[in-house]
Order: structure tokens, then C-alpha cells, then sequence
């Protein structure tokens, strides 16, 4: 899973190749360096990337989660009009 993940994430976010091996995740809000880190949640545990001065949190869910509202199939309501 780890290996799907990281190359879903680096496909999708800004990565730059370091070496054969490593990869420099870049945040894409503010272009600072993420670090792959371990969450907790109230029933869960789960890994995903966190951006180290603005505090930008993406994992799987979330990266598939804004797919959806890129293709219309749920309702974005931050957008939504009052």
C-alpha cells in the first residue's frame, strides 16, 4: 500500500526527484517540505504527508475526496452560496 500511496501522492502533488530513491515532497500552498508522518484519529491510525510551516495534511482519502468534488460527484460547499 505504502508504495501505491507515495506514487499516487508524488503524481499528484509537486515532487522532485532526489536521487534514485527519494522524494522531496513540496506543499503545494505554500512550497514548504512535507514530511511522511503517522496520524491518530479517534478510531484509527493512518500515515500521510504534513507540511511543515503551514501544517497541510493529505493522505489518500482526501487527495480522492477532492478528485470527486473536481469531477462534480459531491457537492463542494465551501463553494456553496448562502
Amino acid at each position: 500500500m505504502y508504495a501505491l500511496f507515495h506514487l499516487r501522492i508524488a503524481s499528484t502533488y509537486n515532487s522532485s526527484k532526489c536521487g534514485e530513491e527519494n522524494f522531496l515532497m513540496k506543499c503545494v500552498r505554500c512550497n514548504s517540505v512535507m514530511i511522511y508522518d503517522k496520524f491518530y484519529g479517534p478510531h484509527e491510525q493512518f500515515w500521510g504527508w504534513k507540511c511543515v510551516i503551514g501544517g497541510e495534511i493529505v493522505d489518500q482519502v482526501i487527495l480522492e475526496n477532492r478528485q470527486l468534488i473536481r469531477m462534480g460527484r459531491v457537492p463542494n460547499i465551501r463553494n456553496r452560496k448562502r
